[in-house]
């Protein structure tokens, strides 16, 4: 993190001095507390703006909320390398980075949000083509609500040839839409229509669940995890930031997220953290194994205590937990996991879970702890270079972000990444949901089927609100 110049045009001559002498362009962030904004009506106001180029971020406390308006930098891919390349540019633009104003608080200044496709190698269908490999953004304006605490980081790029003035200028403006106090929401609209809803054929789908389940009876394979998608058209274009309200109502405890990319939009509420990172500090989580949420309190019990009991969710469930305990050993110094598994339920669903915790090795990046966990047992297979050249192979739908890495990391190396699951892309009138199973070489396909519909459900519910 470069500069300790306290006067704004004393900060930005320095950036651009220093990008005249390194022949590389500077980042230059402005933080100041302000006066609580509510995030959700800070990103409706920018989409008048802004609209393709917001990014949303709660973690699953609701403690921490990000809101991105604009974009000074991006990093966009189609490498199979992805994690590599975005390692290198967040590095070397942090590294150029110069920031003024409130002290540091993580999540402030200059930080990327974005996230990488599931499979580098995949060949991107229509839909997710201008996502890449890798989309991350540097926003422009961000808002920080952390423990109540609102702030605003204004971010702007000096190059070597930037009038002072100019760019001491643009770092001041603010437009008057995005904190205008005479905020008047968008109406909601009531008779939002579904017209259509197409899913993959259940019998094809089934086959492949079926095709799976022999791979794994007659290989060393031991776990292939298989996704399907479900369109809904509806009548008028969606609604992001109401998709967001109802899912921040419906799905408590969940990291609510939202990437847009021009047109489309991939948004979701995950209950799985892959890593989170807080200096040398890390916490991870196994989630594997799942069922659904009884209609009584007794029911409820009862499902929940036939998924702690249940043989095939248990080896699910320790096929994850041995894997993020190999692939955090080589980077962490310690690392604690318990030893048996817990309920987490959510709104529609129940899973289990085993928190992890740990301390990472001094060299270790937050992005190197993305590229070594991604993708987990619960995600692709294992073991996980087979699993994935078999979905690649046999699976008829591009995942594209769904079930990948979605997150924020900060110039101090502090952030989260989520998978990016119980999600959907939207586009213009449609949305795209994605609902994956874990199988084993006992599944039996339908029941397969059956729990990817229960996984579309807490999207699916949110849409079904008439706000939408």
């Amino acid at each position: 993190m470069i500069g300790n110049v306290t006067s704004l045009s004393g900060t930005v001559h320095a950036a651009i001095d220093h990008a005249r002498r390194s022949h590389q362009s500077c980042v230059v962030s402005k933080i100041e507390e302000l006066n609580r904004i509510l995030p959700l009506d800070f990103y409706q106001r920018a989409g008048r703006l802004y609209s393709g180029q917001r990014c949303y971020w709660s973690d699953s406390s609701g403690e921490l909320q990000l809101v991105g308006a604009g974009i000074t930098a991006m990093i966009s891919t189609q490498q199979e390398d992805a994690a590599v390349q975005v390692r290198q540019a967040q590095a070397r633009l942090f590294r150029n980075a110069y920031t003024l104003g409130t002290q540091r608080v993580a999540g402030t200044g200059p930080i990327f949000l974005g996230g990488f496709s599931f499979d580098s190698k995949k060949e991107r269908a229509e839909m997710w083509q201008n996502f890449g490999s890798a989309y991350f953004i540097l926003p422009e304006f961000l808002l920080t609500v952390h423990h109540g605490r609102c702030y605003l980081t204004h971010t702007i790029l000096c190059r070597p040839n930037d009038d002072v003035a100019e760019r001491v200028g643009a770092l001041e403006a603010q437009p008057h839409e995005l904190f205008n106090n005479v905020f008047h929401a968008e109406p909601d609209t009531h008779d939002q229509q579904l017209l259509d809803q197409n899913d993959q054929d259940q019998d094809t789908w089934c086959r492949l669940v079926a095709e799976a389940v022999q791979t794994l009876q007659e290989t060393p394979m031991k776990k292939i995890v298989l996704a399907r998608a479900r369109s809904l058209i509806y009548q008028r274009k969606l609604s992001r930031h109401a998709l967001l309200r109802v899912l921040s109502e419906q799905q408590k405890g969940t990291c609510i997220f939202c990437l847009e990319k021009g047109s489309a939009a991939f948004i979701g509420a995950t209950p799985e953290r892959l890593i989170k990172k807080s200096g040398r500090s890390i916490e991870s989580a196994c989630l594997a194994g799942s069922a659904a949420r009884g209609k009584t309190q007794q029911e409820d019990d009862e499902f929940g205590k036939w998924l702690l009991n249940d043989g095939k969710n248990l080896k699910e469930h320790q096929y994850v937990v041995e894997s993020v305990r190999d692939a955090l050993n080589a980077l962490c110094t310690s690392l604690s996991i318990p030893k048996q598994p817990v309920l987490m339920k959510n709104k529609n669903i129940q899973h289990l879970y085993t928190p992890v915790k740990g301390r990472c090795k001094s060299a270790t990046s937050l992005i190197d702890l993305v590229a070594r966990l991604h993708p987990t047992p619960a995600l692709g297979g294992l073991p996980k270079k087979d699993a994935m050249a078999w979905i690649r192979t046999h699976e008829a739908i591009d995942r594209g972000f769904y079930a990948s890495p979605i997150g924020w990391v900060d110039s101090g190396d502090h952030g989260e990444f989520d998978v990016g699951i119980r999600a959907a892309l939207l586009r213009g009138n449609e949305a795209v949901l994605f609902a994956g199973c874990g199988v084993l070489a006992d599944s039996d396909p339908i029941q397969e089927y059956q729990e990817t519909d229960v996984k579309f459900q807490p999207m699916q519910h949110a849409l079904m609100r008439g706000t939408l």
